[in-house]
C-alpha cells in the first residue's frame, strides 16, 4: 500500500502524484489539511521530523523530503523500488 501525504496547491505533490498516475501506480492521497487526516499526518511528521510534503509511505517505509530524497524524480524511483 502506498500513501502520499500532500496538500493542495503543492507543485511537488502534484508532480509526484502525476508520475504515479502515469505509471498506473495505485496510491492513497492523504491531504494533510483535512481535519480527518490531522492525527495521522501529525504522527508521520513526528516520525520523520520534517514539516514539508510530499511524504510517501510504502508499506512500512517512510520517504521524506531532504532526508530520503532531494527531487521528486528520486522520490518516485524510491517509491517504485520499495513497492517490491
Amino acid at each position: 500500500m502506498i500513501k502520499v501525504y500532500s496538500m493542495n496547491n503543492c507543485p511537488y505533490c502534484e508532480e509526484l502524484k502525476g508520475l504515479l498516475n502515469n505509471e498506473e501506480i495505485v496510491f492513497t492521497d492523504v491531504d494533510i489539511n483535512l481535519p480527518e487526516n490531522k492525527e495521522e499526518s501529525d504522527m508521520v511528521f513526528k516520525i520523520t521530523k520534517v514539516d514539508s510534503v510530499p511524504i510517501v509511505k510504502v508499506g512500512t517505509q517512510l520517504l521524506a523530503p531532504d532526508i530520503s530524497f532531494t527531487s521528486i524524480e528520486e522520490c518516485f524511483e524510491l517509491t517504485k523500488r520499495f513497492m517490491v
